[in-house]
């Protein structure tokens, strides 16, 4: 028989888990297409260009392009829209954030030495929020698949001596148990079993590792509800230099804090008489906070006075991450013609010791022209591959064998223009992202377009952008005993508002 620990706390490590997929892997690398209302409309085409806050998150070489201080801000209105295709049924719904996503100032130094090698230096802070996780969708439809299954696929392997509390122990002291000691897999059977989800094939013996689903039937009515919250945002330190005011390097060292909430409620019914379980509700709630460190170099060459090349280089961003976990399970079973409803709440919330990840690098090249005053063109390239991302420490490490065989390069191309009409800016671009996936069933390539409009005040600039873009997700709704899917075709538009002024 096992022998328990029970603690009076309900904040307690957990050291044999498994909460980390590959989708959180692509989550730590995501990078949306944001930043100041000019950079934005141009289709984020600025490694070369500079003389802009948010081409600096690009390359850092671009703060010694400004003539003088600059400061920015930015507002921005972010809408997410989601068509679900799932079983046989769609639905749609639309997600709205407003935020502030920029601010930052630049501290420009020129030398009076027309003929120094240093011409010029610049300093510079600001901050950027790189990806807005503010999403959500509903999957409705009839499937021929049970969450029977997902509850049968954890419990397999486990005796079932560890789902019966004993004499005096509550089943949330239970649940406490089998995270510390048999990890997340384990309090699923828990949840399960308790709930009469699933029973085991031998009853009587408490060796018995083999599990059943008492759902019976080939139609079930999946209800699937993802509400996704948060930020990553980043905070960077820059420092360039301007040599013989032909060539531009730069330095960022930049701190990153990412917080990521995701709630799922997944409902399923069925109207089969022969089924002991008519309904399930399985709730589950995911905190993740991390604080991570990156750095980056750049470098910008004016080859004529119109023309200008670029390369830049990211590093991997290195994360500490920790996560929290709740759960809660509701059943309604057939009990002699009456049906019967059961809860299990264990009302605890489970800590992750912390664990390290870090993503893949990104070279970045660039090339503009400059028309003069009147206008400019720009086309940026980069190339980051996914299958380098790694769990570095904790218990999802054998996640890395996944992401080297699903995960591949990811190609980006950007490409913007600016027409100076008098006081006006008129701007437009175009982006693409390649799928991270070596099969873009799973995801798409992500296509976007851009345009916006400026207005210079003197010293003072007020930019307006409108940025749309879309990708198509297969979206597997549970990460074990289950293959369902659902196909979410994801728009996302957004509207910045920045004024920068010079001083």
């Amino acid at each position: 028989m096992k022998i328990k620990f029970l603690y009076l706390i309900i904040l307690l490590p957990i050291y044999s888990v498994f909460a980390q997929d590959i989708t959180d892997a692509i989550r730590f690398s995501r990078e949306d297409m944001m930043g100041t209302a000019r950079f934005s409309a141009m289709g984020g085409a600025f490694s070369s260009l500079g003389g802009d806050l948010s081409s600096l998150r690009l390359n850092p070489a671009g703060s010694s392009i400004f003539l003088n201080n600059q400061a920015s801000g930015t507002l921005n209105l972010n809408v997410q829209g989601n068509d679900v295709f799932f079983g046989n049924a769609s639905a749609s719904n639309n997600e709205t954030t407003f935020d502030l996503s920029q601010a930052g100032a630049v501290f420009v130094y020129t030398s009076n030495d027309d003929d120094a090698t240093i011409s010029k230096y610049a300093l510079g802070i600001s901050y950027d929020q790189i990806a807005n996780f503010n999403d959500s969708y509903r999957a409705v439809g009839d499937t021929n698949q049970s969450i029977g299954d997902f509850f049968v696929d954890n419990a397999q392997g486990l005796p079932l001596d560890l789902l019966e509390p004993l004499p005096g122990e509550t089943l949330s002291e239970l649940y406490t148990f089998l995270g510390e000691n048999d990890g997340l897999s384990a309090q699923n059977a828990l949840l399960g079993y308790q709930t009469f989800v699933i029973d085991p094939v031998n009853p009587g013996d408490f060796n018995n590792t083999s599990y059943v689903s008492n759902i019976q039937g080939n139609n079930f009515r999946q209800d699937y509800l993802i509400n996704e919250r948060g930020y990553n945002g980043r905070f960077s330190f820059n420092t360039s230099v301007e040599l013989n005011k032909r060539f531009y390097f730069g330095l960022n060292l930049n701190a990153h804090y990412l917080e990521y909430e995701r709630f799922t409620s997944s409902i399923e019914r069925n109207n089969n008489p022969n089924s002991q379980i008519a309904e399930v509700a399985f709730d589950n709630r995911l905190i993740t906070r991390s604080n991570a460190f990156s750095f980056q170099l750049g470098a910008i060459a004016k080859i004529t006075q119109q023309l200008r090349a670029s390369v830049s280089y990211q590093s991997p961003t290195w994360f500490r991450v920790a996560d929290e976990v709740e759960q809660s399970i509701q059943t309604v079973r057939r009990e002699e013609g009456e049906l019967v409803n059961y809860s299990f709440n264990p009302r605890v919330l489970v800590i992750y010791p912390e664990y390290s990840f870090r993503t893949a690098s990104t070279w970045r090249s660039g090339l503009s022209y400059v028309f003069g005053k009147k206008g400019l063109i720009s086309i940026d390239y980069s190339i980051q591959d996914y299958s380098n991302l790694k769990f570095r420490t904790g218990p999802a490490t054998f996640v890395n064998d996944e992401i080297d065989n699903l995960l591949t390069n990811s190609a980006s191309l950007n490409i913007g223009g600016e027409y100076v009409l008098n006081q006006f800016r008129l701007r437009g671009g175009y982006f693409t992202q390649e799928s991270p996936y070596e099969d873009k069933s799973i995801m798409g390539d992500l296509t976007g377009y851009s345009f916006g409009l400026g207005y210079n005040f003197g010293n003072v600039n007020l930019d307006l952008a409108y940025t749309m873009a879309t990708v198509d997700r297969n979206d597997l709704l549970f990460n074990t005993g289950l293959s369902q899917t659902a196909l979410v075709n994801n728009q996302e538009s957004n509207i910045f508002l920045t004024l920068s002024f010079g001083f």
